[in-house]
């Protein structure tokens, strides 16, 4: 998970751009922060299937060359913010360029382990959603996938990009959940969901539980290439260990030619959080984040 000082730097270097160009309503142009900085933008379509897009560097020049591999504007407008990422995160250009490199590879879209590209992620997620902006239109729309699809058409971005923002800035109990197969690609959640005592968070790279509405869709691969979606219920303690039986919506869609499926639980209910300043604090709760992480067999 993404450490919370840097998603904040990446909100406040992101709207401190978006201040300078005057820059106040959605959706945000990433080609037009470009332009602004003379950097001109290109899409290629000779990159290799690993490969979102570059960022190239000659003397005091930059360009973006990026992938024309999606017809998603979406993931094109996240490819190239990407990029403006490694431009404007401090250290990114010596660490990248600091041995006379000519192009920095990046592969996008919150897959790689690589400190700089899960910065550069972060920071076109601030940029294409900045928060405020964001969290008004969060507040005054609908819930769950509804709720994301609404954001991804008024911010045009991808569907996957616009669900991770929304369970982050969520002030509710939810994730969103990316898996492959039988997979679990990644798994986010919202604040007030992380709070809840004694719950195991989902870890990467861990299987789907089996008998989850979730693992059923994904054992019919028409199921993700046809984009099909399903709504269904399931509860806290399906999904995640040291959870009780709060009932949750489970609405999932395949994500084509992604190869994946995106999940998104939600619920209108409340789950009491313990307050450990009173009794004594409890062992699972003075854990920190990344040692309530567990995998899931």
């Amino acid at each position: 998970m993404l450490r919370q000082d840097s998603a904040l730097v990446s909100d406040l270097l992101a709207q401190d751009v978006l201040n300078k160009l005057k820059i106040s309503t959605l959706p945000v142009n990433p080609f037009v922060v470009a332009a602004h900085r003379d950097i001109t933008c290109l899409e290629n379509p000779d990159l290799t299937p690993d490969l979102s897009g570059c960022l190239m560097k000659a003397g005091d020049l930059f360009g973006i060359l990026y992938s024309s591999r999606f017809a998603n504007e979406g993931f094109k407008r996240f490819t190239v913010a990407h990029e403006l990422g490694h431009y404007f995160l401090e250290g990114h250009i010596e660490a990248l360029f600091g041995k006379g490199q000519k192009i920095h590879k990046s592969l996008s879209g919150f897959i790689s382990k690589d400190k700089y590209e899960r910065e550069a992620d972060s920071f076109s997620a601030s940029l294409l959603m900045p928060r405020n902006l964001f969290t008004a239109a969060q507040s005054n729309g609908d819930r769950g996938l509804a709720g994301i699809e609404t954001l991804s058409n008024l911010c045009i971005t991808s569907l996957t990009a616009t669900a991770i923002r929304f369970a982050r800035l969520s002030d509710e109990l939810m994730a969103v959940i990316c898996s492959t197969g039988n997979q679990i690609d990644f798994a986010v959640m919202s604040k007030p969901l992380q709070d809840v005592p004694g719950l195991t968070w989902i870890s990467k790279n861990s299987r789907l539980t089996p008998g989850t509405a979730t693992a059923d869709f994904n054992k019919n691969e028409d199921n993700v290439k046809r984009t099909r979606r399903m709504a269904t219920t399931t509860t806290l303690n399906a999904w995640f260990e040291g959870g009780d039986s709060t009932e949750f919506n489970e609405e999932i869609i395949g994500l084509g030619q992604y190869g994946r499926t995106l999940t998104v639980l939600w619920t209108n209910s409340t789950i009491a959080v313990s307050d450990p300043r009173e009794g004594g604090e409890d062992e699972e709760e003075s854990l920190l984040p990344s040692q309530r992480w567990r995998e899931r067999g």
